[in-house]
């Protein structure tokens, strides 16, 4: 699949769910000094997030390209990029967590769309903490999802790799829960926020039955490793309903409901064009090699 091809797909799924597909903005925030790049698909859409209302109705969708340096570090690998585009959608006060997930789940597995194994489908959502309740709505609506192609996924808490030994324990499950460093999504000041749910593939290069087939032969390490490099995040829903602002190990504090409950749903495009594609790496996409063959040739001249 070529990136003009994903691309369209997801807008055309997009405008047939209802939303107003809108041009991606400048990556120079205008009026506002904190920010020196847009650095995320919700960053343009904040006002509207914080209850203004959007010319074009409370159903919007984008392709929003983003320059990004909080993950940094992890740029060179096989997926993270400081500048990329972000396939976007959001509910301003429209509708709520089971639409966003249920759509979602559609545009993966279904022949129209993507045509993606829901067996290679894994999902997180936010367990809770002292100030926010577990997303129970999240994990019964993931749970309609697998079920209507056939599959009962299983439900459990993340496991501890620092404190847990090997001995029968569940590495992970379809649907995981998680705490509030991975699920629940927040700036680094106080503003909207609120559960995520984050959705994970399973790289074809991996036999489907992996926890069976796989995980007794791995020591811990090798399971860690595993599920970070092959089990790749492609879509996060987040469902803001507050504002707040992060406290330890960025766990919710000081939540106040919002005026509306929104949804803003982010999919890195080059990483899905990758997962997609059964390609190694994000800069083998039709969008990235031919600048890394324009570089490979300057290299070898020197």
């Amino acid at each position: 699949m070529t990136s003009q091809t994903l691309r369209k797909l997801f807008l055309d799924f997009m405008d047939y769910k209802g939303h107003a597909v809108i041009p991606s903005a400048s990556i120079l925030p205008k009026e506002d000094p904190t920010l020196l790049f847009v650095n995320s698909g919700m960053y343009p859409l904040v006002p509207y997030l914080m209850g203004q209302t959007h010319p074009l109705g409370s159903r919007i969708a984008d392709s929003q390209k983003c320059i990004r340096t909080l993950d940094i570090e992890e740029v060179g690998d096989n997926r993270h990029l400081s500048f990329f585009e972000m396939l976007g959608s959001w509910s301003l006060g429209d509708y709520s967590k089971d639409e966003s997930i249920m759509w979602g789940f559609e545009f993966l597995t279904s022949e129209k769309w993507l045509n993606l194994n829901p067996q290679r489908l894994y999902v997180t959502v936010y367990k809770g903490s002292e100030f926010a309740l577990p997303d129970t709505e999240s994990i019964e609506s993931w749970q309609r999802a697998f079920r209507s192609v056939g599959i009962e996924p299983d439900v459990g808490i993340e496991f501890n790799f620092d404190k847990d030994d090997k001995t029968d324990k569940q590495y992970i499950y379809r649907i995981t829960q998680k705490s509030g460093k991975d699920n629940w999504w927040g700036l680094p000041y106080k503003g909207p926020c609120g559960p995520c749910s984050e959705i994970y593939y399973l790289q074809k290069r991996n036999p489907i039955d992996f926890r069976k087939n796989l995980f007794q032969k791995y020591n811990l390490q090798q399971i860690q490793e595993f599920l970070e490099n092959e089990i790749v995040e492609i879509w996060n829903h987040v469902f803001m309903e507050y504002e707040g602002e992060w406290g330890e190990n960025h766990e919710p504090r000081n939540l106040t409901p919002l005026k509306n409950r929104n949804v803003d749903t982010g999919m890195g495009f080059e990483r899905l064009l990758t997962v997609i594609n059964d390609l190694e790496t994000v800069h083998q996409t039709d969008v990235l090699q031919p600048i890394s063959e324009i570089v490979k040739r300057w290299q070898d001249k020197q």
